[in-house]
């Protein structure tokens, strides 16, 4: 059987009384609540900060949008932000109107946002927001009514200057009689104005006052100078100090001495387009003092002092000469006129003979009538141009030459005479026809001539083409050696230029500059295709052997060679073979 098992006690008597030991023990009066307080109140306090923070920082975040203008995604502004706000009642000149617009503009702010960008804050970030934002625009507002009244202040003052302006106008138009009116007007505005004190007000009405006065007497010196001198003795003009009394009695007097001058000059003033002579007559009876018998000019000259009387001649010359330079003027204008006029029928009438081979005598002289050389030249070319019918040889280097002079204004007119290198008897354009001149070249000239009298700044750099014709002439020209025996040079020199010259007057009137037309490295080169215009060997050779043959087998010498400016029909009646 199982043994039951025995235990030996360990205890042992003791006198200790039973006890708790570190066991917390609670005052009857207390409760849990009220144990744990300080610890709840400092957690709760830490909480409010804590949201506090985050809801100034949203607020901080949302009042920065606040400053600005809100806009929609095109652009167009919402709702005005502070800055804009503030700005425009700054400009706002009437301060009771700016402060309510202003007010109704801020709460038109803060309703656009708590619509619109509260819905997901709470309500510590609102109370934030709503006292920040009412705080920061009473403050701007206070700044903003500042500048408003500053305005009102500025926008006051302009209208007194304006008024007051206008006034010292009427004021110069009408005279010393309307001086104690504008004077009156001036204390009216400046007292009716509650933005000034009392010695703003008495300070401005002197200078307005004065202001009047001053505009009045630079004007009435020089436009009145007679009417000035009486007032300035009524005491007009008291309101000047000194200098400036001396200075505008000055400027009368001298105002006064020269409309005597203009009196006394009176006969010097001749039309532009009189006859010279009467102005030399006028100014001989003025320089004498006789003034054509002219009593009255006469006593009012003898009333100058020595010292006028030397100024009176000096403005008498001067004015002389003046006149003597518009008649001068206008002749040369006239003489302008004419030529241009008959330049340009000059060129229409060889166009019309070119065209045509002739023209009627009868339409010479309609065109010509007041210019018997002109007609003479013109009927002597007719006869020529129907006798050959317009053929003829042309020489390139008497036109060139020609074309030179035109250059340097030495021609203008295709019937002016001149003589070239060599010539003894001087022949115009015109009369070298069949003589180096053929009826294509005078139709060149003359337009040319004519283009040129239009347009002088325009073709003042006719030089830079030419230079480029002289440049490239030697490759169309061909070898040096054939030059005296070549039939056909001077009209292949004459087509290239022809043609190179439409080109370039093309280009400048497109306004290329002339330089950048003869420049090879340019694409607006004119010259690209000169090789086209070189003579071809097989038909120089042809041309040449024909040319013998006509001449019954005559070949040049040295000796035989072509004289300068000659041309090739004259050459060939020099050497006996044509």
């Amino acid at each position: 059987m199982p043994k039951i098992p025995t235990y030996i006690s360990q205890g042992k008597i003791t006198t200790e009384t039973a006890s708790v030991g570190s066991v917390p023990r609670i005052s009857p009066g207390e409760n849990i609540f009220r144990a744990t307080k300080p610890v709840t109140d400092f957690l709760t306090k830490e909480y409010i900060k804590e949201k506090k923070l985050e809801a100034d920082n949203k607020a901080y975040k949302i009042l920065s949008d606040m400053y600005i203008d809100q806009k929609d995604k095109n652009g167009n502004t919402i709702v005005k932000g502070l800055f804009t706000i503030q700005s425009e009642t700054k400009k706002n000149g009437n301060p009771t109107d700016a402060a309510s617009i202003h007010d109704q503009d801020v709460n038109s702010l803060y309703n656009y946002f708590q619509n619109n960008k509260f819905e997901t804050l709470d309500n510590f970030t609102k109370k934030a927001i709503e006292k920040k934002f009412y705080s920061t625009a009473g403050i701007l507002k206070t700044k903003a009514l500042e500048g408003s009244r500053i305005e009102q202040i500025k926008v006051s003052t302009d209208v007194d200057e304006d008024y007051i302006s206008k006034e010292a106008l009427t004021l110069k138009e009408v005279g010393t009689v309307y001086l104690d009116i504008y004077n009156n007007k001036v204390i009216d505005k400046i007292n009716a104005n509650t933005n000034y004190d009392e010695g703003q007000k008495k300070i401005l009405i002197e200078a307005y006052q004065k202001f009047g006065v001053t505009t009045l007497a630079d004007s009435m010196s020089k436009s009145q100078p007679f009417a000035f001198k009486n007032a300035f003795e009524k005491g007009d003009f008291d309101l000047l100090n000194l200098e400036e009394k001396n200075q505008y009695l000055a400027v009368a007097e001298g105002n006064i001495l020269e409309s005597k001058f203009q009196v006394l000059t009176g006969s010097l003033s001749l039309p532009p387009d009189a006859d010279p002579s009467l102005l030399t007559i006028a100014y001989d009876e003025i320089n004498r003092g006789t003034f054509g018998g002219n009593q009255e000019l006469v006593k009012l000259y003898n009333s100058l002092s020595l010292t006028e009387q030397r100024k009176f001649k000096e403005y008498a010359n001067k004015k002389a000469r003046s006149l003597k330079s518009d008649m001068q003027f206008q002749m040369l204008t006239n003489q302008s006129i004419i030529k241009n006029q008959v330049a340009n029928e000059s060129k229409e009438t060889i166009l019309q003979m070119d065209k045509n081979l002739g023209i009627y005598d009868k339409n010479i002289e309609i065109l010509f009538g007041n210019t018997p050389q002109i007609i003479e030249q013109f009927k002597t070319l007719n006869s020529k141009v129907i006798a050959t019918e317009g053929k003829t040889l042309s020489s390139f280097d008497t036109n060139s030459q020609i074309i030179d002079l035109i250059i340097t204004d030495e021609i203008n007119q295709v019937s002016d005479k001149f003589t070239l290198p060599g010539e003894t008897e001087s022949k115009s354009i015109i009369e070298r026809y069949e003589s180096g001149v053929n009826i294509k070249d005078l139709v060149f000239l003359s337009t040319m001539i004519d283009n040129q009298n239009k347009n002088p700044e325009t073709y003042s750099d006719m030089k830079t083409f030419f230079n480029f014709i002289d440049f490239y002439k030697m490759p169309v020209q061909g070898s040096p050696v054939l030059k005296d025996i070549d039939p056909g040079l001077d009209n292949r020199l004459n087509n290239f230029k022809y043609t190179m010259y439409a080109r370039y007057i093309n280009g400048i009137e497109k306004g290329v500059p002339a330089k950048t037309l003869t420049d090879p490295t340019k694409k607006e080169f004119i010259g690209k295709d000169v090789l086209n215009f070189m003579p071809n060997a097989n038909l120089l050779f042809k041309e040449i052997v024909d040319q013998i043959k006509k001449n019954k087998g005559f070949i040049p010498t040295r000796d035989a060679k072509r004289l300068p400016n000659e041309s090739p029909q004259d050459y060939l009646k020099r050497i006996g073979q044509l």
